[in-house]
């Protein structure tokens, strides 16, 4: 506990600092539930998030942040997540700006607490569990209708012990609003100062209560439509840096034999054209390349509409009946440039029968004379070739997605006054997910360029096959060459009807004349019953002895399912294979807590409190969640509390059931004497150890030597898929904290919070080089089950699928404060909320290397947590008068570096600041009519920039996409009316 000693020292300093400047810094902080001064007034008992007993929200044992509906709107978000990645608490969701060049999903929107990942965030609606993505338990807040929302509750923790698998790093609840009175319209236009990314936001609520109060119907819906923003509008994002892509789209021809093809203009065998399609050598990618952010976006569009009805009626005290339903269409597009193809590499052209594809032959009358001549004096009788499918096929997604959700449920009091009562519900929840986009035959492009002069004097493909199956020559020699006929041709499967096995033993049919596309169709469902009881047991001196207990079932189903030619690999994306899978789960569950003392001199409270949860897995089996804890209060100024919990999660559909796909990886074994060189001669010596294996003795004995030639290492594989086996990850967490709500300075309360967590038996791949390295040096099976060599002791496979092997830890400290000054009949409001962060590691497997991202930027692809902030705050200060409204809010990033790749001089980005303000008018008699204006990044603050090379940056926005701003100032207008 030295580090937490140390903690708490400087959140003393930090916490003194910030009590002195607040009524000179504008600060901000999530809202608690109710302030210091309803507090002292006493507070209500409500259901704070963490638990399923009602109590007083500054009592809870764990930190509970809460954004109300009033701070939601004063972000000018009409999207929830936009107005949750500005907690320090969490880190980097995949969302409208991160997702461009995701395969599925684009536009989705997740929260990550804690940079643990959307999978170990639990998500709530009315403390409900919501449905995942497909194949995942991370939730799309896409569907949480942002209007209707009356407030956010944010747990960071693990609370497995009270909500079960998947609130590992904590809990988002979003509590909707049950009772709403009246109707109410919202209207909000957004733009950016340089007039694009346009948004429009309009919501209508509606709500009646009935029968003497005892009953309520609800209902909204709302339409929101962001626009996104292209690459190409902003000048940090508008051209790849450094160097524009050899991929152009009027090709890059080169004459080299294929050993020593370069693409290069110093060897004087690549050529390309000009704008007027003329023939010319190539000069360099930068002059004759391809500038893929043209065509890149920065932000996805998303279009959503949505519609939520809740009602709920109390016959009696005894039974209240509820019910909810909510829908949500989204659709979304990613934009991408045209593909690039090749004679060679992933994605390549293939040769009508499937076979690789050596180059365009030089006897193709579309062939330019220069070109001809020169690879003849070359010696070589084919050119290799990379271009883009500009004037074939377009391979940007479009995506629609819904999403249907239903709860019914009923709760009541067993006995009128007593304090045992119920809440039963069953609750179902399903989304369909459909992404198409344009694709097309590799084989048929290969037949398509190896083309000739027919008996008729017209062009034709050369191999008779292929003109049997409708076969068009293609013309690929500049811009804009390729016409419609054979563009149709590329894009349709024109062989026979025939099955393909895949590599996990399944088989997928192609059928003559079919349409070549990338089709990806997802489905999930998802139904809940779950039920509880709640009541006092017994008093002790503190009060009643409060328990919660009960138990839920839960089935889910997910299923994904991609076109035959993407699992077959034969089209031009990468190869996806199928999954489908199901589980279920019950659990039962049980909440304790017990106040010692209460109310006595020198001792203001005393409480413990407890809960476990055993669930029964249909794929894991028992596992156990419990957490501890309490509260001590030695006078009502101060409280202090603590909690210990040990949280699970179990393994998704995806990472127990996603397919297997293959690959082809770079691998050196260590006991290639030829050193991974690949021409089969010797040029070190055998490891000792190589001697044990099976088949290398052999293979020495008969040949004098172990190396592999330049065939065994090309054809070296790997299987990437889901593994059945897998087992539950178990998370350890630490809380302790103090709430300090002094009687002498009214209107003001703070916490301090520090948290340790540490996941194990995390689920991961271990990179296939390193499984190959590890085995030779420890023997671990761990490493070598991956590991498939043949009969001569060589490696044939190396396999990835997932594993429980890593681990990750993350600690830190929260301090929120809150102030509030009266001034007549106006008021202003201070809030503050900072993070700083001690640790946030991860481990690849048992006694590997430690992977320390404490101020570390985040990367793209490559398997770090999130942007490793060490010190990240947020604040807020509003000025409120009876008809007027002003709201500034700061948010800060603290300094990140880039060094982890080994990178000399490392990559650093300074600290960033955003500041935004709106401004409120309430017009007309109860102020029935609100018109507000704001504006989002002031100050115009661009992203740090680097080049397309540089780990940290996302295709398309040179640029850490996930973490910093990227539309820049931002404004927007609405008016709210209230009937």
């Amino acid at each position: 506990m030295k580090q937490f000693a140390y903690a708490l020292r400087a959140t003393t300093a930090v916490a003194a600092l910030g009590t002195a400047v607040l009524a000179a810094t504008p600060v901000w902080a999530q809202d608690k539930a109710e302030t210091a001064t309803a507090e002292q007034a006493g507070p209500s008992e409500i259901i704070v998030t963490g638990s399923r007993i009602a109590r007083p929200d500054l009592q809870a044992s764990v930190p509970v942040a809460v954004i109300s509906s009033a701070r939601i709107e004063q972000t000018g978000a009409s999207n929830i997540q936009d107005v949750l990645a500005t907690l320090p608490a969490v880190g980097q969701n995949v969302s409208r700006t991160s997702s461009n060049f995701s395969n599925t999903g684009n536009g989705t929107a997740t929260v990550n607490l804690r940079n643990l990942g959307s999978s170990r965030t639990l998500v709530l609606i009315d403390g409900r569990r919501s449905l995942g993505i497909a194949g995942s338990s991370a939730v799309d807040v896409n569907n949480i209708p942002t209007d209707l929302v009356e407030r956010v509750e944010v747990v960071t923790g693990g609370a497995s012990a009270v909500y079960g698998s998947e609130a590992v790093a904590g809990v988002v609840n979003f509590v909707l609003k049950n009772n709403f009175e009246g109707l109410r319209l919202r209207a909000q236009n957004t733009v950016s100062d340089k007039g694009d990314a346009p948004r429009q936001y309009v919501s209508i609520t509606g709500g009646h209560n009935f029968a003497e109060g005892r009953g309520n119907v609800t209902a909204n819906f709302s339409y929101d439509n962001d626009h996104g923003l292209p690459s190409r509008n902003r000048s940090f994002s508008a051209t790849d840096v450094p160097n524009r892509s050899s991929y152009a789209a009027q090709g890059l021809f080169d004459v080299s034999n294929p050993n020593q093809t370069q693409f290069s203009p110093s060897t004087g065998r690549t050529f390309t054209f000009n704008g007027a399609n003329n023939l010319k050598g190539y000069q360099g990618a930068n002059t004759d390349g391809y500038n893929r952010n043209g065509d890149r976006l920065l932000s996805v569009p998303v279009e959503r509409y949505q519609g939520a009805l809740l009602a709920h009626y109390d016959f009696s005290d005894a039974f209240k009946l509820y019910a909810q339903g909510q829908y949500t269409h989204t659709n979304s597009n990613a934009s991408l440039e045209p593909s690039a193809i090749a004679n060679t590499g992933p994605g390549a052209a293939l040769s009508f029968d499937g076979s690789p594809y050596a180059g365009i032959p030089i006897t193709s009358p579309y062939v330019p004379a220069a070109i001809r001549a020169a690879a003849i004096a070359n010696g070589t009788n084919v050119i290799q070739f990379r271009r883009r499918s500009n004037d074939i096929f377009s391979r940007s997604n479009k995506n629609d997605r819904d999403f249907y959700r239903g709860v019914i449920g009923a709760k009541g009091e067993f006995n009128a006054g007593t304090t045992w009562s119920y809440d039963l519900y069953y609750e179902h929840s399903e989304s369909r997910d459909h992404t198409t986009a344009q694709a097309i035959y590799t084989p048929n492009y290969g037949a398509a360029l190896n083309n000739e002069i027919g008996p008729d004097g017209n062009v034709r493909c050369s191999d008779a096959a292929a003109r049997a199956a409708g076969c068009v020559p293609i013309n690929i020699f500049g811009f804009n060459t390729v016409t419609a006929a054979p563009a149709k041709f590329l894009q349709t499967y024109t062989g026979p009807t025939r099955n393909v096995t895949l590599v996990d033993g399944n088989t997928v049919q192609l059928t003559n004349g079919s349409n070549v596309a990338f089709d990806y169709l997802a489905k999930v469902k998802q139904d809940v019953v779950s039920g509880s009881i709640n009541g006092d047991l017994f008093s002790l001196w503190g009060g009643p002895v409060a328990i919660s207990f009960g138990g839920e079932y839960r089935h889910e189903k997910s299923t994904e399912v991609y076109d035959p030619f993407t699992q077959a690999g034969l089209s031009s994306g990468n190869q996806i294979t199928n999954t489908k899978g199901s589980f279920n789960v019950k659990e039962g569950f049980v909440e304790v807590v017990a106040p010692i003392v209460e109310n006595r001199p020198g001792l203001h409270y005393l409480g413990l409190e407890g809960a476990a949860c055993y669930a029964d897995y249909s794929t894991v089996g028992g596992v156990w969640s419990f957490k501890g804890g309490g509260s001590y209060a030695p006078t009502s100024d101060i409280r202090f509390r603590a909690i210990y919990s040990r949280a699970t999660r179990a393994p998704n559909i995806g990472e127990l059931y996603s397919s297997l796909s293959q690959t082809f990886p770079a691998v050196t074994d260590p006991c290639d004497q030829g050193g991974g060189n690949g021409d089969g001669a010797a040029i070190g010596a055998l490891p000792a150890a190589c001697r044990t294996i099976p088949g290398i003795a052999n293979t020495v004995a008969t040949r004098g030597s172990f190396a592999y030639t330049t065939s065994q290492i090309q054809t070296i594989d790997g299987l990437l898929g889901g593994n059945p086996k897998l087992r539950e990850e178990t998370a350890d967490t630490i809380t302790v904290g103090t709430v300090i709500t002094p009687t002498f300075f009214k209107n003001f309360s703070m916490t301090v919070d520090y948290y340790h967590i540490k996941v194990k038996n995390a689920i991961g791949i271990i990179g296939q080089q390193v499984s190959v390295s590890q085995c030779f040096q420890t023997n671990n099976p761990l490493f070598c089950s991956n590991i498939v060599r043949d009969a001569n002791g060589f490696i044939s496979r190396v396999n990835a699928l997932n594993l429980n092997t890593g681990s990750f830890l993350v600690s830190g400290i929260d301090v929120e404060a809150r102030y509030a000054i009266p001034v007549g009949a106006s008021r202003f409001d201070f809030d503050v909320m900072y993070n700083h962060r001690f640790k946030q590691e991860q481990t690849p497997f048992p006694g590997g290397p430690v992977q320390n991202e404490l101020g570390q930027a985040d990367c793209y692809s490559c398997g770090r947590l999130g942007s490793g902030f060490k010190d990240r705050g947020v604040a807020n200060v509003t000025f409120s008068a009876p008809k007027f409204q002003l709201n500034y809010r700061l948010d800060y990033m603290g300094p990140l570096t880039d060094n982890l790749d080994g990178s000399t001089p490392p990559t650093r980005i300074s600290a960033y600041v955003y500041h935004n303000l709106q401004g409120k008018v309430m017009v007309g008699g109860k102020q029935r009519m609100e018109l507000y204006a704001g504006i989002n990044n002031l100050l115009d603050t661009k992203p740090p920039r680097f080049g397309d090379t540089n780990p940290v940056t996302w295709p398309g926005t040179q640029t850490v996409a996930d973490t910093y701003d990227l539309y820049g100032r931002m404004l927007y207008m609405g008016a709210t009316f209230k009937f």
